[in-house]
């Protein structure tokens, strides 16, 4: 992996994504960490792992098609 950077941020309802450097790897391996924080933070507050791991997967899956959809409006035009 190289070094590399992903800033995310949320300014007026939108989030903003500024990359450096990011091939597709170093994009997984930071997103698969990101999840894991996401993942430690909701067993803090008290959920079960089962349902981490569910809404987990909710949130990825609503991503998905989110993504096609965008796919599928910009062939459209």
């Amino acid at each position: 992996m190289q070094d590399c950077r992903i800033t995310i941020e949320i300014k007026e309802d939108k989030v903003l994504v500024n990359a450096e450097q990011v091939d597709m790897v170093e994009l997984a391996t930071m997103c698969g960490a990101l999840e894991q924080i996401m993942g430690k933070e909701a067993l803090k507050r008290g959920m079960d792992i089962e349902d981490v791991k569910g809404n987990m997967l909710d949130i990825h899956l609503a991503a998905m098609q989110m993504l096609t959809e965008q796919v599928l409006n910009e062939k459209r035009r």
